[in-house]
């Protein structure tokens, strides 16, 4: 049993890749600009998966992920959930003011 579905050999799952890219560019333009990647579709389950910036530097929140969740389901059928990375793992999450820059190891 396949657990997750090779876009070059299924047809349906790089047409829903291409859905999915269409929606968030669609409804999310401002995610448009190199910071989201859809990594992953499994069209047999649904599920896809995102990636988006760093945290540090043009990351997502959460609020808006659940927003993007919630359009991709409604929008496309095939779509039952989402998951999403949504950092680079610099750890970074330093808001402070100063000029000193974030405190995250770069």
């Amino acid at each position: 049993m396949r657990t997750e579905t090779d876009e070059s050999q299924d047809p349906t799952a790089a047409t829903l890749r291409r859905r999915v890219a269409a929606t968030l560019d669609r409804e999310f333009p401002d995610l448009s600009r190199g910071t989201r990647v859809v990594q992953r579709v499994n069209a047999e389950t649904g599920l896809v998966t995102l990636s988006f910036g760093c945290g540090c530097s043009d990351g997502v929140s959460p609020d808006t992920e659940r927003a993007i969740e919630a359009t991709l389901v409604t929008d496309l059928d095939a779509v039952t959930g989402i998951t999403t990375d949504s950092g680079c793992g610099c750890g970074s999450t330093d808001t402070s003011t100063d000029d000193a820059g974030p405190t995250a190891p770069f």
